[in-house]
């Protein structure tokens, strides 16, 4: 990873960013330039496929509740090791929905599902290889910028590097997936985009380069557009 003295390389994406005090809710347009194509690339999940979920106590407050959920964790030691995914069997996306009768949504409803129970969890091994699979098929997948808006979250002076696939994805995984940073290759026909609290993948590219996306179909996407709303609040 190198740092790119020249920002100016940087402007096209840097002047499109634009979520700060404006009205809510924000879309793909508030942190994107105009392109061709959006699809977002869905997180994996895992769970704990034993765990009652029944027993356990929706927002528990009195002594009695918070016990009550205490004793189920004490059954699941999983639970306590965030770091590790064992334990945790990869679910559909759909099924997770119907298991917990959510109404279906590619990412709204995400936050509906029962993570205070901790006995669901995103499988950061997942991300990891569903992205190094798009950065292998990817066209232009060399002499790559990276790009990291939120840099000061992690006490980093600058945002704007040269790097590797390989680095890319170290840093992703460093940061638990949950850093503000943009990929993207000198052309500009294509940007990976990883948005703080957002839980999935965001790539955006024209059309130049769709008959070589055909690869997209082995991994589970949906369909965006600039207009499609990212944050509510």
């Amino acid at each position: 990873m190198q740092k790119i003295e020249s920002p100016k390389i940087n402007e096209w994406l840097e002047n499109a960013i634009k979520w700060q005090n404006v009205s809510r809710p924000l879309k793909i347009s508030n942190f994107l330039p105009k392109f061709d194509n959006y699809v977002g690339l869905t997180w994996k999940l895992g769970i704990i496929e034993n765990f009652p979920f029944n027993d356990f106590i929706q927002n528990a407050k009195s002594e009695t509740e918070i016990k009550n959920n205490r004793e189920i964790w004490h059954h699941y030691p999983e639970i306590f090791n965030e770091d590790s995914e064992t334990g945790f069997v990869e679910i559909a996306t759909e099924e997770i929905f119907r298991k917990f009768k959510i109404p279906y949504h590619d990412y709204k409803n995400d936050g509906k599902l029962p993570w205070n129970t901790r006995a669901i969890r995103i499988l950061e091994g997942k991300i990891k290889e569903t992205l190094s699979f798009i950065l292998e098929k990817i066209p232009e997948n060399e002499n790559l910028i990276m790009y990291w808006e939120d840099n000061y979250r992690y006490n980093i002076e600058d945002n704007l590097f040269n790097i590797s696939r390989e680095d890319y994805l170290k840093e992703m995984q460093d940061t638990r997936f949950d850093a503000s940073i943009y990929l993207y290759p000198e052309s500009k026909n294509w940007c990976l985009v990883n948005l703080e609290d957002l839980g999935f993948n965001i790539l955006a590219f024209n059309d130049v380069i769709k008959s070589q996306m055909e690869f997209l179909t082995q991994v589970e996407n949906f369909k965006l557009t600039e207009e499609s709303e990212l944050f509510e609040n």
